[in-house]
């Protein structure tokens, strides 16, 4: 009996040659001889057919809807930027919060401002002494630090182990996880935390290993792009044609509809691959210092990675690959929109951390976008969840960016008024970061046959209610801010006996400042049918079958006023059968979706509810943190402001605090949110388990820098949590203990200087009770 492990083997060295190494040995023709060879092997033997099979790509039948799965680290987007000299920006902020003598510096001045608002409004000699002091200490310190910006600018900004750039596949982002070396799920980003199972269709494809090579790691998930060649994509869509179906736009669009097919026979044929270009969980047994060894790890294991990734030490050299890549993406078989930039090694990364939404460590540069000119005929106006309404270019249709567009985005009032644009110009259009079409500058505004300026709306024009002017929220805080220091000033000028400083006013608003009219009524029929809408879709309460059509029958034939109707249609169900299109089964569909999303928790229901300035992120962090709307309702407008989004540059801030609880506090909110608890939705969420009420740190707080033997940063402050301790992130008087492992850093200058007891790793474990070698042996 021929060997069926041989033969396996052998195939998948032939996947290997060809998808990662790109030199097959073999022609098309005998590799699917070895392949039928195998079937019909294991047709003949089934009990010898293994689950790695590569046979078993494709198998099982169908599914009937796909899964949503938690992402077991969250899956970032990553930012973009689009010129070099944003790249550069970049750089520099990443130098600066990674460079020891930056950093010492920027300390320093802050410790000078805390000193300089101690000795505010105080006029005895010592403390103008103590002022002059602090101006020139904080002059020498600005000279040094520009001195040392000067200088990293003209070296490119290096950085310890450097950067990685390389190509930015247009594909669609997935999530692969191999659990003792065979593929176990994969998943697309979704919103980042989680994301929908597309495990079946990611095993048809032939550049996705089903067991990894070598000594695979206990646990290894890998984040790639799914791609179409554009050769498959010409294929694929010829074969859409002969079948009488309409054609794929672009081959990333061909992807996003090929992953979502339910059937993997559906995938198979479609020529999609996967590059691997970063990772999310991986276990220890695995340790990986820096992006490059990441990459050159995936690739040992069989999976496929970019050859034209290419470390750089400065981002001068960025740069450099970045215009030389230009040129040449053109000649490659599939679409790039850009280059990724990243920060190499992962200790900076870490150091560097993340925003609400992206990476700090990580950037992609987008080349220029492809424009294209048309005429305007009309400026239509989009009424929003929240009842603000946007303007929308109406243009004659033209190409651009492989799709036909006959509408782009003004944005709001303000935009379209600095742009001046008008019906019958010709505009400059382009797609924003080659997804949402946007006008960008009128052609000609200087010919003498312009037409009139747009008039803008007064009334909704759904309802007739009056419309309500919004500005531009930073002019508005910077007003805002004026009056305060005015008042402030005053107060101070009256308790030294002295007039008050006159402080320059801000310009006053005007209408360029406009940045949308909305409609304030909330029984507008254009809202209600948006509200339910947003309510509805995915990422928020995720209603199977209630789709935009669906919304707009319930709302015509009268079944639903509100978010709680929709879970009394059970009740209505000969009325819900009688709208158009609307079978048993398909009825049954959509009730037993609207029942399954009583459960989806907090986040999800804060999130639809649509609140003015309340996104997804905050809807998460604030369920998280408070657990029930009872709780989220009793908090004050002070905690809800002081509160900050983890690793966000800013946090929730007043604007989304008052929209918050004024939402909260109004008899309407307060209605709709009566009204779901009492449909059975729930209103909480789970909570993590509680931090330990007993052990060695209890009370104490912790921070931990440098790079520890024996234990990852992670590890370290889970360690301290269920020590009953508290892991912050930054040295202050309040902390009990630093953690210093090598390459500590300024946090050890700090703690030094504020007298904080610092702990090596080993003094650390004993401190736990833990003995090195039961340290060793948990890793």
């Amino acid at each position: 009996m021929e060997d069926f492990e041989q033969l396996r083997r052998a195939i998948r060295e032939h996947d290997r040659r060809y998808y990662v190494e790109a030199a097959p040995t073999i022609s098309d023709r005998e590799y699917d001889a070895l392949l039928e060879r195998l079937r019909a092997l294991e047709a003949e033997h089934p009990d010898q057919v293994t689950a790695d099979s590569p046979t078993q790509r494709v198998g099982g039948e169908p599914i009937t809807g796909f899964r949503t799965v938690d992402h077991a680290r969250r899956m970032y987007s990553i930012d973009n930027s689009y010129d070099e000299e944003e790249l550069t920006r970049w750089a520099q902020r990443c130098f600066e919060a990674i460079d020891p003598e930056l950093l010492r510096i920027n300390e320093r001045l802050a410790e000078l401002d805390d000193r300089e608002s101690q000795l505010k409004g105080k006029r005895d000699a010592e403390s103008k002494a103590s002022r002059e002091a602090l101006v020139s200490e904080r002059a020498a310190l600005l000279q040094d630090r520009l001195n040392c910006l000067s200088v990293a600018a003209s070296e490119g900004y290096p950085l310890p182990g450097g950067y990685v750039a390389e190509p930015k596949v247009d594909g669609v982002a997935a999530s692969l996880r191999y659990e003792r070396g065979a593929l176990v799920q994969g998943l697309t980003r979704g919103d980042g935390y989680r994301g929908d199972d597309i495990t079946h269709n990611l095993r048809t494809l032939r550049s996705v290993p089903l067991v990894l090579e070598g000594d695979a790691p206990e646990i290894f998930e890998v984040r790639g792009e799914v791609y179409m060649p554009r050769e498959e994509f010409d294929r694929v869509n010829r074969e859409q044609v002969a079948a009488g179906v309409e054609p794929f736009v672009n081959p990333r669009n061909a992807t996003a509809g090929t992953l979502k097919q339910l059937d993997p026979k559906n995938v198979e044929g479609r020529g999609l691959r996967l590059v691997v270009h970063g990772a999310g969980e991986r276990s220890d047994d695995l340790v990986l210092t820096s992006h490059v060894e990441l990459v050159n790890a995936a690739a040992s294991y069989g999976l496929v990675t970019s050859p034209l990734s290419r470390p750089c030490d400065t981002i001068k050299e960025v740069v450099e690959y970045v215009d030389w890549f230009e040129k040449e993406k053109a000649s490659l078989p599939y679409n790039v929109d850009g280059v990724v930039v990243t920060v190499n090694r992962f200790d900076l990364q870490e150091r560097l951390g993340y925003t609400s939404k992206f990476p700090r460590w990580r950037l992609a540069y987008k080349y220029a976008t492809e424009q294209a000119a048309t005429e305007l005929l009309d400026i239509e106006w989009q009424m929003g969840k929240t009842g603000k309404l946007t303007p929308r270019a109406k243009m004659a249709p033209v190409f651009v960016a492989e799709t036909t567009v006959q509408h782009a985005t003004l944005h709001n009032v303000g935009e379209l008024r600095r742009k001046d644009v008008r019906i019958g110009d010709t505009v400059i259009i382009e797609k924003a970061g080659e997804i949402i079409p946007q006008v960008v500058r009128v052609l000609d505004p200087e010919r003498a046959d312009r037409g009139q300026p747009v008039e803008l709306p007064t009334v909704c024009p759904s309802c007739g209610a009056a419309l309500v002017m919004e500005y531009d929220q930073r002019r508005q805080n910077d007003l805002a801010q004026w009056s305060k220091r005015v008042e402030r000033e005053k107060q101070l000028a009256a308790k030294q006996s002295r007039e008050p400083e006159p402080i320059p006013e801000p310009p006053p608003l005007t209408e360029l400042d406009e940045s949308g009219r909305y409609c304030p009524n909330p029984a507008c029929p254009a809202q209600l049918k948006e509200r339910l809408w947003h309510f509805a879709s995915r990422g928020q309460m995720d209603v199977d079958g209630l789709g935009e059509k669906v919304i707009e029958q319930l709302l015509a034939a009268d079944l639903v006023g509100g978010y709680g109707d929709l879970y009394r249609l059970h009740t209505k169900r000969e009325a819900l059968l009688a709208l158009e299109r609307m079978g048993e089964k398909k009825a049954d569909n959509l009730l037993a979706g609207i029942e399954a999303s009583k459960t989806r928790g907090l986040t999800r229901v804060l999130a639809a509810l649509g609140i003015r300035h309340v996104g997804s992120t905050a809807s998460r962090i604030l369920a998280e943190q408070y657990g029930s709307i009872d709780a989220l309702t009793a908090a004050s407008i002070a905690e809800l402001e002081s509160f900050q989004i983890d690793g966000a540059e800013s946090g929730i801030g007043p604007e989304i605090a008052r929209s918050l609880y004024e939402y909260l506090h109004s008899d309407l909110g307060q209605a709709i949110l009566a009204d779901l608890r009492a449909e059975g939705v729930e209103l909480t969420e789970e909570q993590p388990a509680p931090a330990a009420t007993e052990g060695p740190l209890v009370g104490r707080t912790l921070v931990v820098t440098g790079t520890l033997e024996r234990h990852s940063r992670n590890e370290a402050h889970d360690l301290i949590a269920k020590a009953g301790g508290k892991a912050a992130s930054s040295v202050s008087a309040a902390t009990d203990y630093l953690v210093a492992g090598e390459k500590a850093g300024s946090k050890l200058d700090k703690a030094q200087k504020l007298g904080v007891t610092v702990l090596s790793e080993e003094a650390f474990e004993q401190l736990l009770g833990l003995s090195k070698l039961a340290a060793d042996e948990r890793r």
